[in-house]
């Protein structure tokens, strides 16, 4: 992009973290599975939740209930650790005490990772995406994009990807980053808009003015969808525009579904386009209910252009 000629790497550092669950195991094999020709190093992150097992003083730190969780912090991390090395990846293990959504934020800031994965990491290891739970924290509160992996059945990981966009600068971002992982995959494009006729119904309000605003956001989605489908054609990948209407979560998570994408790119979409990650915001909704994974982009780092600074140094630079 903006003419460097030098390969450009979405991944330099990938933190999954892992509660010892399948959901953990099977989020961890697909982001190796599909990042893994992006060269990345790999931190496995385990956090034993001090929040329900108590404080880990020194006087019971080597406690049975605190050794046990060490234990399986310690498994978890290792299983991950050598997916990563069989995969010919750089890898990492930590095993961290605290509250798990605060320790992995924390740690991804100290280490300048680029990118969080996590499966359905519940304090019972419960496999769906939920409010409260650690995965909804950790999107919430992390400055990086964090892929959310629910299920995964070990099919190849992306032959399609879809982008959804509101044609906000904040979903350019999501575009950018989406794009850059289909090229790693070699992956099928769907730039999706969703016009949300829930705000335009004339059954409660004017005819005309209704009217009105569906031309402005049919405008918008086409403008949208033809920049993403361009950036992606430019970037040698197939690509297709999709104009759909109704609910925008309803019609994002349906729209992966019939066409058996195999993962959910998201900005940080709202109905006005400002709205950031938050509980009942289009991107909470889509996470909560996609059976595929699905990649959130925040517009508080800037992704892409981080990653250009960093093709010339061998650090990864925090966003100036």
């Amino acid at each position: 992009m903006d003419g460097d000629n030098e390969e450009f790497k979405p991944q330099r550092k990938i933190l999954i973290a892992t509660d010892g669950s399948e959901a953990s195991e099977k989020a961890a094999d697909f982001g190796i599975e599909t990042l893994r020709s992006g060269g990345a190093k790999v931190y496995a992150v385990y956090v034993i939740d001090t929040g329900s097992y108590g404080p880990v003083t020194a006087d019971d730190k080597r406690s049975k209930k605190i050794e046990r969780l060490e234990g399986i912090g310690n498994k978890a991390t290792s299983y991950i650790e050598e997916k990563a090395k069989a995969a010919g990846l750089e890898a990492e293990s930590a095993v961290l005490s605290g509250k798990p959504a605060e320790e992995i934020v924390n740690f991804a800031d100290e280490q300048k990772v680029d990118m969080i994965i996590v499966g359905s990491l519940g304090k019972g290891g419960i496999k769906r995406f939920m409010l409260g739970s650690v995965s909804e924290k950790v999107v919430r509160r992390a400055k990086i994009p964090v892929l959310v992996v629910r299920k995964h059945k070990g099919e190849k990981p992306h032959r399609q990807i879809l982008i959804a966009t509101d044609g906000s600068k904040i979903t350019e971002k999501a575009v950018d980053c989406g794009i850059e992982i289909a090229k790693l995959n070699g992956s099928k494009v769907y730039a999706a808009y969703v016009i949300d006729t829930t705000s335009c119904d004339p059954n409660l309000m004017d005819e005309d003015w209704a009217q009105k605003i569906y031309e402005q956001f049919e405008k918008t989605g086409y403008g949208a969808v033809s920049y993403a489908v361009e950036k992606a054609k430019a970037a040698g990948l197939e690509a297709e525009s999709v104009m759909l209407r109704g609910n925008p979560a309803e019609q994002i998570v349906d729209f992966a579904e019939k066409q058996k994408v195999g993962m959910i790119v998201v900005g940080s979409l709202g109905k006005s386009g400002s709205e950031q990650f938050s509980i009942g915001s289009i991107s909470a909704k889509v996470l909560r209910n996609a059976s595929v994974p699905v990649l959130v982009v925040r517009d508080i780092y800037e992704f892409v252009e981080v990653f250009h600074r960093c093709q010339k140094s061998p650090e990864v630079l925090a966003p100036q």
